[in-house]
């Protein structure tokens, strides 16, 4: 199979749809440049299926004949997206919709800094209703996204996109820290090479509090404290303000933290308006 040069593989994991996957691969339509959606089915029950004719969209769907969890569904499809020689991969969580022109926006960016071998964008957080929970801004510049990751993600892990060569220096996702591999995969690529962010809203997500990241919230701050202290450095104030934050967040139920951010957002939209 021949790709286009400048061809964008879009990695999606998926277990057990309920529905939202022909709304995320119709986002793909008007992006720009030449797309493959590489939807990797980690057991789900029945088998994942998808009409791709009718959604305008060339899809693959890979299988794992058994749940294996998500960090090796992505490295499933990192693998075949290596073996197709696909330069740029792009992620994406089922339920989520790329802005018209986010992955040509994001191709353009790489292409225009050698040096950038990851980039991301700001993300709106919205419900099934389309009520808008909260947006994220976040640092562009990659000294900046180093020093704000001691403390927090800085990247947001459906809102990136990757030369899929990073897999040669970096090596694949790890295992070693659940529900965190994002946070991981991304210490990694910013001590090997630069990284960035677009300050433009390029992602809308799907706010559910039922979510993953909401079921396994606990373990996921289990494996953020484990990589705010392998990365700890004294001299960084964030890197104390890191630890700080996530002990006490094993406290703070998470419906406080998202009342939290969607004030800072309303703040900022009167602020800009």
């Amino acid at each position: 199979m021949t790709d286009a040069p400048d061809t964008v593989a879009v990695l999606i994991p998926v277990f057990n749809d309920s529905g939202l996957l022909p709304a995320t691969l119709r986002s793909l339509r008007d992006q720009g440049v030449p797309v493959v959606a590489v939807v990797v089915d980690d057991g789900s029950t029945p088998p994942l299926s998808c009409d791709a004719a009718s959604l305008g969209v060339d899809v693959v769907i890979l299988r794992h004949d058994a749940n294996r969890g998500i960090e090796q569904a992505l490295n499933t499809g990192l693998g075949y997206i290596r073996r197709r020689g696909i330069a740029y991969v792009a992620r994406l969580d089922n339920g989520d919709r790329c802005a018209p022109h986010r992955l040509a926006r994001q191709r353009a960016y790489l292409d225009a800094h050698r040096d950038v071998h990851l980039v991301g964008s700001a993300v709106e957080w919205r419900d099934d209703d389309g009520r808008l929970r909260f947006t994220r801004a976040l640092p562009t510049a990659h000294e900046a996204i180093v020093r704000t990751m001691h403390h927090t993600t800085a990247l947001i892990h459906p809102a990136v996109m990757f030369r899929s060569s990073v897999v040669d220096t970096v090596g694949p996702y790890s295992t070693a820290y659940p529900a965190a591999e994002d946070y991981e995969l991304f210490w990694r690529i910013a001590q090997r090479h630069r990284v960035a962010n677009l300050p433009d809203v390029l992602l809308v997500t799907r706010f559910d509090p039922r979510g993953l990241s909401m079921r396994r919230r606990r373990q996921q701050l289990r494996s953020t404290l484990r990589l705010q202290l392998a990365h700890f450095r004294p001299a960084v104030w964030e890197s104390w303000f890191g630890v700080a934050k996530t002990l006490g967040r094993f406290a703070i139920p998470y419906s406080w933290i998202v009342a939290v951010k969607a004030a800072r957002s309303r703040r900022s939209d009167l602020v800009t308006a």
